[in-house]
């Protein structure tokens, strides 16, 4: 009875999604998206911004080349990022600067050029590969490409001026923005090899320190370290050993555990910053299976997607006080709340009701009303949701809530 009941579920769900007409992603002008400026002294955002159906997908034009930046919350992280590069332009290319390196015997030249990724060259990648994240874990979950060897090899390189002068201007000292990256190895690099302090060489541009927000994260701490005390002072390796503390203590399987820390998609900061905030939800069951998902995942956009939605998840938590436990449903971890309510919150940046949509939530829904009879779901998203979407989704069984903060 219960394999036909199954199956009547699922049958049910997909006549629902093949009733539906399916609609293009939208596009959206820069000046419709809160908080960000199409252009500044080094970057340019093309018009109009595309979406996928769930996260909007930026062409970025900056002097050091072009780039595709995927969803708004990886947008504002680069806008920081630029305008931490701006600075650090203004110290490399300050009189006093090269002065000093002159004085230890030092090339200006090597420390001030700017770092150049592809000029000339368009980046056309249409998809972030948010769709994949949904679904059944299966293979993935091995991460052939992320061996531990060479992932450490690629770590050890961050130095401890390195991650200094990333702490002061408050960017991640492992950020995959290769001219930023490029610009902190040389700063720090110079300063080292000049003798000089990674204080005493932002002095040289009066009023740089402070004019940028942090983007490391919100107010998490690790164990006992605040995110920001563990970007500055603690190694690649010594983070990597906290996260697996954290995760062991959280009931993660050691298996989980080393898969999830391999995984190159992660930033050793964004690693800390996602085991941070969903250890801060001490309160719900069933937490490794987040982690399950996080996993697996296979891009960079994805991977800084499900770090994002650890942090509102907490920041859910901490007002409401209502998750009682993680549940998988469709392969994506949701939340049952106290009063029976599967809830699924996400920094979702405008979602249109396209085939990949449909098909998520269709597989969530049948697992919801196989596994929780009678249970009601509940999306609250960062951005907001075509009038198709909405009635669609409605249709399944879920309500949108737009516009969520965090």
């Amino acid at each position: 009875m219960r394999v036909i009941a199954a199956g009547a579920i699922v049958v049910a769900c997909s006549a629902v999604l093949l009733a539906a007409s399916f609609e293009r992603p939208r596009t959206f002008a820069i000046s419709a998206i809160p908080g960000l400026k199409a252009a500044d002294d080094n970057y340019t955002i093309a018009e109009p911004v595309r979406s996928d159906g769930l996260l909007r997908i930026y062409s970025l034009t900056t002097p050091y080349g072009d780039f595709s930046v995927h969803g708004d919350q990886m947008m504002r992280m680069r806008l920081v990022e630029l305008a931490v590069l701006r600075e650090l332009e203004k110290i490399s290319g300050s009189e006093t600067f090269s002065k000093s390196l002159v004085a230890a015997g030092l090339s200006p030249l090597k420390y001030t050029g700017r770092f150049i990724v592809n000029p000339g060259q368009t980046i056309n990648e249409t998809f972030t590969g948010i769709g994949s994240m949904f679904g059944r874990i299966g293979s993935s979950m091995n991460n052939p490409g992320n061996k531990q060897d060479d992932f450490m090899q690629s770590l050890l390189g961050v130095s401890d001026q390195k991650r200094k002068l990333a702490a002061k201007f408050g960017v991640d000292p492992y950020t995959d923005f290769p001219p930023l990256a490029a610009k902190l190895d040389r700063l720090s690099e110079a300063a080292t090899a000049g003798g000089l302090t990674v204080s005493g060489a932002l002095m040289f541009v009066p009023g740089a320190i402070g004019i940028v927000v942090s983007n490391l994260s919100t107010a998490n701490t690790l164990g006992d370290m605040k995110i920001e005390d563990i970007a500055r002072d603690l190694t690649a390796v010594q983070i990597l050993d906290r996260n697996r503390q954290r995760l062991a203590a959280m009931g993660a399987e050691s298996a989980l555990i080393e898969t999830l820390l391999s995984n190159r998609n992660y930033t050793p900061i964004d690693m800390a910053v996602m085991v941070a905030a969903i250890d801060s939800m001490n309160t719900v069951a069933d937490r490794p299976a987040f982690f399950a998902r996080a996993a697996a995942v296979e891009s960079r956009s994805i991977a800084y997607f499900m770090r994002r939605r650890a942090e509102m998840l907490a920041v859910h938590q901490a007002r409401t006080r209502t998750l009682v436990r993680f549940v998988d449903l469709g392969g994506y971890p949701f939340n049952v709340a106290r009063d029976g309510k599967v809830v699924g919150v996400m920094p979702a940046d405008a979602v249109s009701w396209t085939d990949d949509t449909a098909r998520a939530l269709g597989a969530a829904t049948a697992d919801m009303r196989r596994t929780l009879p009678g249970a009601h779901g509940e999306l609250r998203i960062s951005g907001q949701a075509t009038s198709l979407a909405k009635r669609e989704i409605k249709a399944l069984g879920w309500q949108v809530v737009e516009n969520v903060k965090f």
